[in-house]
């Protein structure tokens, strides 16, 4: 499967490596900066450092709560 480079987000250049909470910060600069729009599907994958396991997930953007 080939994904467009465009198409990634990464922070690793500017945020460096920081672990655990690596998904986190991401998520937060990705919904905060602009970079999702409603029904977008963003795929996660999250490798464990030297134990040959990854996890991922399938997000998807949605609008904000009714009030």
């Amino acid at each position: 499967m080939v994904i467009p480079d465009e198409k990634w987000f990464t922070n690793l250049y500017t945020k460096g490596n920081t672990a655990a909470a690596s998904i986190y910060i991401m998520l937060e600069e990705l919904f905060n900066e602009g970079h999702l729009a409603e029904g977008q599907q963003v795929v996660c994958v999250v490798p464990e450092s030297g134990r040959f396991q990854a996890s991922t997930m399938l997000l998807t953007a949605v609008g904000p709560a009714a009030e």
